[in-house]
């Protein structure tokens, strides 16, 4: 078996507001991942674990990851985001 070097990166903090309507939906969220799961989650651990979940699935994501990580340096950077190719006239 061929193993990848494992790529650690340092956690970062981030510091926002979000609004109150927000706020009180995740605070349900958490009592229903409660009631599921039978363990009790703070509410920001569920929305980072929500927030990779979301980046982990999104298979259009992946893919434009995929080929931006494969592209010559500063290649990248040029490459646009599904549906926000720039068309020219």
């Amino acid at each position: 078996m061929k193993l990848k070097r494992v790529r650690v990166l340092p956690t970062v903090k981030l510091i926002g507001r979000m609004p109150g309507d927000l706020h009180e939906a995740l605070v349900g969220y958490a009592e229903y991942y409660r009631a599921v799961h039978g363990e009790a989650i703070e509410v920001w651990p569920l929305v980072v674990h929500m927030l990779q979940t979301l980046v982990d699935d999104d298979r259009a994501f992946q893919a434009w990851r995929r080929h931006t990580n494969g592209a010559a340096a500063g290649a990248a950077a040029a490459v646009p985001a599904p549906g926000n190719e720039s068309r020219s006239a």
